[in-house]
């Protein structure tokens, strides 16, 4: 496995992290990479991590081509937090589903822009492997445990780690409130209220009675801030929700359709298929 990243000078860091030792004599701890991926021959696994460096790693010509070569000599390629934006300049995205950290979903669909991004999952493997955060590595990482190993294989790191063989919901649950918290205005307070109560009427009407605001000036300052109309807004929000539930294991449309705030199924299946491009069963039996 090889870790490819460059990290460029930055500013001191706000905290300050000693690690102590339980021996009255300085113990040297190193981060040490044994080898220049130049030097690497064969590999199983090969994965390129994100980190502050992966600007500097989008120009270096000679690690993409790299990068290249060894996709197609490896059993497996992927990518951790902005290492998808890596792979993107390496040209190994068209085509493929894929998702990267939350905040940089926009810089790789410019630089992917065959590439379909999924944009709420933690992670994806479409013939390779990318994933969102950096925590979210680790469920990538159990997955591959299952695929090479077996289920009882990855329950057992998993518990071995005290974490989720699939983790509940996905990346999106996240990236909403987070995003919605740092708006912080009347805009970002509303939006962590309606993820709340997908459920609830959500019409522009009673929206606009919990901002305080006419139904015509909300619709406009929402478009303005939002960048969508209020409908389209929590239309995709209710679909993002669904599909959450559709990958942990929800089984009828009907129920689905009405945890996440559908009138019926016919509505649901409607909605999805204008989101995502495709219906709630056609996904549950592709990617689920």
């Amino acid at each position: 496995m090889c870790n490819a990243m460059s990290i460029p000078d930055v500013s001191p860091p706000a905290v300050a992290m000693r690690p102590l030792s339980t021996k009255r004599k300085p113990r040297r701890l190193r981060l040490l990479a044994a080898r220049s991926y130049i030097d690497m021959r064969s590999a199983d696994t090969l994965l390129i991590a994100g980190g502050l460096g992966y600007v500097a790693l989008l120009k270096d010509h000679e690690l993409l081509n790299w990068i290249r070569r060894q996709a197609l000599k490896v059993g497996r390629i992927g990518s951790i937090c902005t290492g998808a934006l890596v792979l993107a300049a390496a040209g190994l995205l068209g085509g493929r589903r894929v998702t990267t950290h939350w905040a940089y979903c926009d810089a790789l669909e410019k630089l992917a822009p065959d590439a379909r991004v999924e944009r709420d999952a933690i992670f994806v493997h479409d013939k390779l492997y990318t994933s969102a955060g950096v925590t979210s590595g680790m469920d990538m990482a159990l997955a591959m445990v299952e695929a090479d190993w077996g289920k009882a294989c990855a329950l057992a790191v998993a518990q071995e780690l005290v974490m989720y063989v699939k983790r509940p919901g996905g990346q999106s649950q996240f990236s909403r409130f987070l995003s919605a918290e740092r708006r912080d205005d009347v805009f970002g307070h509303l939006e962590l209220w309606v993820l709340e109560h997908l459920d609830s009427d959500l019409s522009v009407e009673s929206l606009a009675r919990r901002a305080d605001m006419s139904a015509r000036h909300f619709a406009r300052m929402f478009a303005q801030r939002m960048g969508s109309t209020p409908a389209a807004y929590v239309r995709r929000l209710r679909v993002e929700r669904a599909r959450s539930r559709i990958e942990s294991g929800a089984a009828r449309a009907k129920q689905v359709a009405r945890e996440c705030g559908f009138a019926d199924e016919q509505k649901f299946r409607r909605a999805f298929r204008q989101v995502l491009g495709i219906t709630p069963a056609e996904y549950r039996s592709r990617f689920v």
